[in-house]
């Protein structure tokens, strides 16, 4: 590979010998007269494109990149966030391959959710932004009335004998005359399906959290102010029993359970499936009816690694998001292949929310990045998209009504209406 001569010019001659030895020149010794100011020096700027062509001498090929800053996720974004993982969550729970068994998914709020989360007192009582639905005043005072036997005054009433009964009859017709169960019939399987878990305390507990924050803000607000004062009042020993026949604390269950939850569709089971469940919201209200700290640090997390800094690689299709640079320290071989898989599924993953988030591209652009995604990397969008619910909540489909023959023509022969839904436990 290397000749003693050039092919294409001639070897110079071997110079004569001197007893003068050539001496390289001292970078650092200047002539006289000359000051290290005298030297005329070319100020350089470096640049981002003369930084990339010196170092990619030394580093080979690389592609070239420009920091993007993400940007900012708008309130839709957030409260698609929000009802995504809060369903993928609750299917999890519960245990179920899909939650089409149980609940339309198109149907749940995202702005509830949010709303239920966020816009609460220091007692953790929903706030409502429409005053108009708002229990009425003489309500509330009645059930602080009973809470708070026999020291309450705020009816400014004469107590009589039997007062304390026909307190409790006002709120009862109060809440006896509502169209529908604070719990909605949209949510009724739901929260019968919580009935199979109550032998697991703590995940009853997280499901019925869960499901609760699904809740129309005014119903679940309604739901605190009213469970609290059943479970307040079947320990106020101080009251006078409310029933001649009935314990106070059955009596709260039999008495309100139909307003809490039932089916539109009532059924003798529907009943006591309803007190069974009450009893075991009475007894944890607190936890219950509460958020979950767990399910929203994580939701917050996700959505804080949504907005970090990204970079942009010139020639890619998508962007990947890193964390900020930080101060780097030697790990051993051992430690950096134990770490990488978990970096780079944190970063694909913010990858997917991105392309799932992002509302400037088509339909079916983002359907096609999606299937792409999937393909290379399954493991990461499963957890993303467990079920093909979660992915079809970033895709609404418009209720197409088909043609009245043809609905005619695909109907079966009239059957008995078999309600079986109800027997699950």
């Amino acid at each position: 590979r290397f000749p003693p001569s050039s092919p294409l010019r001639p070897y110079p001659k071997k110079l004569s010998c001197r007893k003068e030895v050539i001496k390289f020149p001292d970078w650092n010794e200047l002539k006289a007269g000359t000051s290290q100011e005298d030297i005329p020096v070319k100020s350089v700027t470096m640049n981002s494109e003369m930084w990339y062509k010196r170092h990619s001498i030394a580093i080979g090929e690389v592609p070239a990149y420009k920091p993007v800053f993400h940007r900012e996720l708008t309130q839709t974004n957030v409260e698609e966030i929000w009802k995504s993982m809060t369903l993928s969550q609750l299917q999890k729970v519960l245990g179920l391959d899909s939650l089409d068994e149980v609940l339309d998914t198109k149907l749940v709020n995202s702005k509830h959710i949010v709303q239920n989360v966020y816009s609460v007192n220091k007692q953790g009582i929903v706030i409502l932004e429409d005053k108009s639905k708002e229990l009425p005043h003489w309500i509330l005072s009645a059930m602080k009335c009973l809470i708070n036997w026999p020291s309450y005054s705020d009816l400014k009433q004469p107590a009589y004998s039997g007062f304390e009964r026909d307190v409790f009859k006002t709120i009862v017709e109060y809440f006896g005359q509502m169209k529908e169960p604070l719990l909605t019939f949209h949510f009724f399987d739901v929260f019968v399906s919580v009935l199979g878990l109550l032998q697991n305390h703590s995940k009853a507990i997280e499901a019925l959290q869960i499901s609760c924050l699904l809740l129309p803000p005014e119903n679940r607000k309604r739901l605190q102010l009213l469970v609290r004062m059943m479970a307040r009042i079947s320990f106020n020993k101080d009251l006078p029993p409310l029933s001649e026949s009935v314990r106070t604390r059955a009596l709260m269950v039999q008495t309100f359970s139909r307003s809490i939850l039932c089916s539109k569709d009532e059924m003798d089971l529907d009943e006591l499936l309803a007190a069974k469940l009450v009893y075991f919201l009475m007894d944890n209200y607190q936890e219950i009816l509460s958020v979950s700290s767990t399910l929203k640090s994580s939701i917050e997390d996700h959505i804080v690694h949504l907005q970090r800094v990204q970079k942009k690689y010139a020639g890619a299709d998508t962007d990947a998001t890193f964390p900020p640079p930080s101060s780097c320290h030697q790990i051993s071989s051992d430690d950096f292949e134990h770490q990488r898989p978990t970096g780079s599924q944190e970063t694909l993953a913010a990858l997917l929310e991105e392309i799932a988030m992002n509302k400037e591209i088509s339909v079916k652009d983002k359907k096609k990045k999606l299937k792409q995604f999937q393909k290379s990397y399954p493991e990461v969008y499963k957890v993303r998209f467990p079920t093909p619910e979660t992915e079809a909540v970033l895709f609404p489909e418009k209720n197409k009504q088909k043609p009245p023959i043809l609905m005619w023509a695909l109907k079966k022969p009239f059957q008995p209406f078999h309600r079986t839904r109800s027997f699950r436990m």
